[in-house]
């Protein structure tokens, strides 16, 4: 199986990044993106090989998108409550079924209680591969 192509969206330092990487799932994040130029060079002093794109997502083309053919997209959005609405708003008109999930660290054992809000979506023709601990695996659209 070939590493997936993640773009990486509000990287940040690149905490997705690292997250993704200690996974050990197979994938190569081709780009990430943000506004914060403080964060920006964090993350490149973190991740000096991963193209860093300092715009907002807004300007992005779609001719750019498709350019960086990426199958799968991480996402660490600063204001989760708007960010939340527009994307499943945006999930549901692009025809993906999609999972939400409030979990704790301490539920996968990390010593941080802070809920932390996850959501999982894939083309509505394909089921879900995968859910979440303590969940019972149905979507919530």
């Amino acid at each position: 199986m070939e590493p997936l192509r993640v773009l990486e969206l509000y990287s940040g330092v690149g905490g997705m990044h690292h997250a993704l990487r200690e996974s050990c799932i197979p994938a190569q994040v081709v780009a990430a993106i943000d506004v914060n130029t403080v964060a920006n060079e964090v993350y490149k002093y973190n991740f000096p090989n991963t193209q860093l794109l300092a715009k907002t997502i807004e300007g992005i083309t779609l001719e750019e998108f498709d350019r960086l053919s990426f199958d799968m997209i991480l996402m660490s959005p600063p204001c989760q409550p708007f960010t939340r609405d527009l994307l499943i708003q945006t999930i549901e008109n692009c025809g993906f079924q999609y999972q939400e999930f409030l979990l704790s660290p301490t539920s996968l054992g990390i010593p941080n209680s802070r809920l932390r809000y996850f959501l999982i979506a894939k083309l509505q023709s394909e089921p879900l591969p995968f859910q979440a601990p303590g969940t019972d695996g149905v979507p919530q659209n």
